[in-house]
């Protein structure tokens, strides 16, 4: 297929390439052999993603696995994964729309027991087939920490390797 670029007019050419995804607002994704149309002319790129809601289950799937506390840009993640603002997070979780914010900007930490609440109601709202809910009981214990995560498209879908940041 033949695509110009919508920079300058040329031919762009197409293949498979690892892409780190930072458009999800998480740190450390990446997209493994997608599809990246590159212009040799200007550099601009496009990546194709496939499935684009799948993978954002995938991903919110990984982050509600991990078992250190939420990351302030996992919290952000998975509120909007929810469809929701900060202030119906904070109406759905007993909180004030400040606490949600301070929690989504870093200057106050998830507790424990708000953690492991926004992984339910994610869960709750993803319908999870492979999450063991016992996974939350190790969460209060872990400090936060960012996740790595790898995300592979097949032909059967997206799946996450995910493993911890180097501290």
């Amino acid at each position: 297929m033949d695509m110009k670029c919508f920079g300058c007019g040329h031919e762009m050419t197409t293949g498979r390439e690892n892409v780190k995804y930072d458009a999800c607002g998480l740190p450390g994704v990446t997209l493994v052999d997608v599809e990246v149309s590159r212009c040799g002319q200007c550099g601009q790129y496009e990546v194709a993603i496939p499935r684009i809601e799948e993978l954002h289950h995938v991903m919110a799937i990984a982050v509600v696995r991990k078992s250190a506390r939420l990351t302030p840009a996992e919290v952000r993640f998975l509120r909007t994964t929810l469809g929701w603002s900060g202030r119906e997070l904070a109406d759905h979780m007993g909180a004030a729309p400040e606490t949600v914010s301070r929690w989504e900007h870093g200057r106050t930490p998830v507790g424990p027991q708000a953690d492991r609440l926004l992984r339910l109601m994610v869960l709750h709202r993803t319908s999870p087939e492979s999450v063991d809910l016992s996974d939350l009981k190790r969460v209060a214990a872990q400090a936060p920490a960012d996740l790595r995560t790898r995300l592979i498209g097949g032909t059967a879908g997206w799946t996450a390797e995910a493993t911890p940041s180097p501290s």
